[in-house]
């Protein structure tokens, strides 16, 4: 069964994992809420990238629905791999947009980081 977090590791490494994940999850889930409401900071900021500001709301559901997949049991791998991806095109988009990748790359980082806390069967190196 496919499980949030694997049975072999500790209860440390599973508080850590959660933790980690949760922190990112809840900047993604707010910069997602945002582009679907349709944010004026958030419109400005796409509006950096040729031709995004008006696909501000398919990329804001593109996201949540990705952040959904993450956090359902079932679907954590497609999830993950799709927020891995997403979290890419977010440093894209920053460096496009003229900004330094910080927030893009800890955002990224803490996702990996706490995924692989996690569940390390995804890493494929058995961590």
């Amino acid at each position: 069964m496919n499980t949030l977090h694997e049975t072999q590791i500790s209860k440390t490494r599973k508080i850590a994992g959660y933790t980690l994940s949760v922190i990112p999850s809840l900047m993604l889930l707010m910069a997602g809420i945002m582009k679907v409401i349709g944010n004026a900071e958030m419109l400005e900021n796409m509006s950096k990238i040729t031709n995004w500001g008006d696909k501000m709301l398919l990329i804001g559901l593109i996201e949540l629905s990705a952040l959904t997949l993450y956090w359902i049991p079932k679907t954590i791998n497609i999830g993950f791999f799709l927020l891995a991806s997403f979290g890419g095109g977010i440093i894209v988009a920053e460096v496009v947009g003229g900004d330094f990748p910080l927030p893009g790359i800890m955002v990224t980082t803490l996702f990996y980081a706490g995924t692989m806390l996690r569940k390390p069967s995804l890493s494929g190196m058995n961590l």
